[in-house]
């Protein structure tokens, strides 16, 4: 029978964290994709909202940063999917490879690639798509109507949460290899 040491065990319940998150990433996709005029449970109207200013006060001197141009919004709402969905399909792709391969420290760390970039293109979308682009350039933290910094800030700690957590068992299950690969020496 095969020991299941404490490094093992964290690797097994961060990949099952990087499957929780994969699977957040793909139901908002998934709604997104099947109900986009739903303002409770799509991004359509807040890509829309948010790039024309819709909500933004008159006065507040950054109407010439909003664009309402329709195309313009169509553009971007596919955009947000793709990135949503990217993330998911990455991040699933890291938990079943991070799974299959939990027996060892080297192979879990190789596949672990995966939840880099999944968690790469998830940053991309919520801390700078929504964050940087949506809540500053488009002014978000000012809009009554559409303001999602809230959930982006939500989604962008979570995935960073992802990483660290990611990372804090790659590195103490390879200090812990490497203790005991000299130890054998």
């Amino acid at each position: 029978m095969a020991t299941w040491s404490v490094w093992r065990m964290a690797r097994v319940a961060a990949s099952i964290f990087v499957l929780m998150v994969a699977s957040y990433y793909l139901v908002v996709a998934f709604d997104n994709i099947t109900n986009p005029v739903n303002p409770n449970g799509s991004n359509w109207p807040f890509v829309q909202g948010v790039i024309s200013g819709d909500g933004v006060p008159a006065n507040s001197g950054f109407g010439w940063r909003f664009i309402d141009a329709t195309w313009f919004h169509a553009t971007g709402y596919p955009g947000v999917i793709a990135g949503e969905s990217i993330t998911g399909i990455l991040l699933l792709i890291a938990g079943v490879s991070g799974l299959r391969s939990s027996r060892t420290c080297p192979r879990w760390g190789a596949s672990q690639k995966w939840t880099y970039a999944g968690g790469i293109v998830g940053l991309a979308v919520f801390f700078f798509g929504f964050m940087v682009v949506g809540g500053n350039w488009f002014i978000m933290y000012l809009n009554s109507k559409w303001n999602g910094l809230e959930p982006a800030f939500q989604n962008a700690v979570m995935t960073m949460l992802m990483l660290v957590f990611v990372t804090g068992v790659l590195i103490g299950g390879h200090l812990v290899h490497e203790r005991a690969e000299s130890k054998t020496q």
